[in-house]
């Protein structure tokens, strides 16, 4: 694997965003969210990885697996208006499909094994659990995108920007509402069920069960510091259940992070 091979898919990356770039302001702002998105995701990605003390080649794989990520996202939302999966398309699928229709990692000179570790990458970014008895080869990437992709997501749900803010998503009840059941789930330990979201509050309860499938503790530290948790909950019902939620949470985080001094 080498460098030349990210420069290249770089390149090809942004030409093909840049395909979707319209004068609609509704298209023109999500295709550029996830385009910035995917930057930074390449930007944690590479922190984690360094971390971790990955090989050059190994962070190579790492960088292209998290360029690519979701390179389906620009053609749904085109086509749906929407990045609700359940409403539209397996991003994460659409994603693979687009690499393998273009055979642009195959023309960046990648072997059949890189391929298949930046492809798979890809492929199980945003499912619910990785596959057990994965190949160790493209587990870790695995690993390392779904982080990156997370810390990168709650910083946009935070952030006070307009331009990087996560819209509401409009298909949702906006009601001061919320489920038990998905509360129960949490302090449980279990990651939230797609399909108990009802409300915009039952979003932002799934996104924060996220905190169970963290893998590294750089990005427990990483949460910690910028106090997503914090203001996560802080966007949610002043309730003594969800109150309960960010206890649990926070121990959880904790406990999985690594000193500070050590980050």
């Amino acid at each position: 694997m080498k460098e030349s091979a990210f420069i290249f898919l770089k390149e090809w990356f942004h030409t093909y965003v840049q395909g979707f770039y319209s004068t609609d302001e509704q298209l023109q702002f999500h295709i550029r969210l996830k385009e910035e998105h995917t930057l930074r995701v390449l930007e944690n990605a590479i922190r984690i990885a360094t971390w971790l003390g990955c090989t050059y080649e190994q962070i190579l794989g790492i960088k292209m697996a998290a360029l690519l990520h979701d390179v389906g996202r620009f053609q749904q939302f085109q086509t749906y208006r929407t990045f609700n999966d359940a409403l539209s398309v397996n991003h994460a699928q659409l994603g693979l499909e687009v690499l393998e229709e273009s055979g642009i990692l195959m023309r960046a000179g990648l072997s059949d094994k890189e391929q298949d570790i930046v492809k798979q990458a890809v492929l199980y970014h945003n499912r619910r659990h990785l596959p057990l008895g994965a190949i160790e080869d493209w587990l870790m990437p695995a690993k390392i995108i779904r982080d990156a992709d997370k810390l990168d997501i709650f910083s946009m749900l935070v952030t006070k920007d307009k331009n990087t803010k996560i819209p509401p998503s409009l298909e949702l009840q906006d009601a001061n509402l919320y489920s038990v059941k998905i509360v129960e789930d949490i302090l449980q330990g279990k990651l939230v069920e797609y399909p108990d979201i009802k409300t915009g509050n039952d979003l932002m309860l799934f996104r924060l069960s996220w905190i169970y499938d963290i893998y590294f503790s750089y990005s427990f530290s990483y949460i910690l510091e910028r106090g997503y948790l914090d203001q996560l909950i802080a966007m949610l019902p002043a309730k003594e259940d969800i109150a309960c939620v960010h206890q649990c949470l926070r121990q959880y985080a904790q406990h999985r992070a690594t000193p500070k001094t050590s980050v």
